[in-house]
């Protein structure tokens, strides 16, 4: 069995061997396709070899140098170069493997696909929610401005469940605070103060995702009874950050499609030196 493993090892390393002669005697297209065909057979036969080329090591073999017109020992190491292809071998599977498990196992992070069927072309009904956000914004844009109205402020901005976010203040005891989020466009939230003035305002990522860069920030108090708002609070800022760990998830699709090519380049690369 040894010995049979051994002869297609050798059949398989002669193949490559006059695939090798070809790309020397010739140019353009037929040296780039005979090129990849190399990295092919490369492939197959580290697989073939590994058994056999593990137990091995670099041997002192006599050869004869014609420029010298003598004989001389080298030492013969193609352990070396096994061990570099099943490398590349190695880094392109597991690549692959984590991106057929991303697919698998985590269609949120490249997406599902979404297929859609219309059955009925009509305008689309206003749901209740619909109905009440259209009245609450009807009401801020209605409000006339009082003076005797609390300005709510802004005290903190945190961060909760690695994308929500979670904004804290004070304004007037039982009252009803409006808070404006800049993005490319402006969300309006609105939140209740308690007996204390301290008022808690929650933004969730699932239904509303901030950009990356700075944001800003307005409040006001609307009474909504009598139609008067307050004025609006001094303008402020905090930064959304994109975490090293969610650029690689949103890009691993395109990192597992370049790292394909570089090692194809690579392996280009060192079969020309290898001729």
């Amino acid at each position: 069995m040894r010995y049979a493993w051994l002869n297609l090892v050798l059949r398989l390393s002669n193949r490559i061997y006059q695939r090798k002669q070809r790309v020397v005697s010739q140019e353009g297209l037929a040296a780039v396709g005979n090129v990849f065909v190399l990295i092919c057979l490369e492939l197959i036969l580290a697989f073939f070899s590994l058994p056999l080329y593990l137990n091995l090591k670099p041997q002192k073999i006599t050869a004869y140098f014609e420029e010298r017109g003598s004989y001389s020992k080298i030492i013969f190491d193609y352990n070396l170069r096994r061990i570099l292809t099943l490398t590349g071998v190695g880094i392109f599977l597991a690549i692959w493997l984590v991106k057929l498990l991303l697919i698998l196992l985590a269609p949120t992070v490249l997406g599902t696909p979404q297929l859609y069927r219309v059955s009925e072309l009509r305008p689309p009904d206003l749901l209740t929610v619909d109905m009440e956000t259209v009245a609450a914004e009807s009401d801020i844009q209605a409000s006339r401005i009082s003076s005797d109205l609390i300005v709510p402020e802004l005290t903190q901005v945190r961060k909760s469940g690695g994308k929500d976010f979670v904004f804290y203040g004070t304004g007037a005891p039982n009252s009803t605070v409006v808070l404006l989020l800049s993005d490319l466009q402006t969300a309006v939230y609105t939140g209740e103060a308690d007996q204390n003035g301290n008022w808690k305002i929650e933004h969730l990522n699932e239904n509303f995702k901030l950009n990356e860069g700075n944001h800003s920030i307005l409040t006001f108090t609307l009474d909504q009874e009598e139609k008067t708002r307050s004025d609006f609070s001094s303008e402020q800022y905090f930064k959304v950050r994109t975490t090293f760990l969610d650029m690689v998830i949103r890009n691993v699709d395109v990192l597992a499609n370049w790292s394909v090519i570089i090692l194809l380049s690579v392996g280009v690369f060192l079969t020309f030196l290898t001729l």
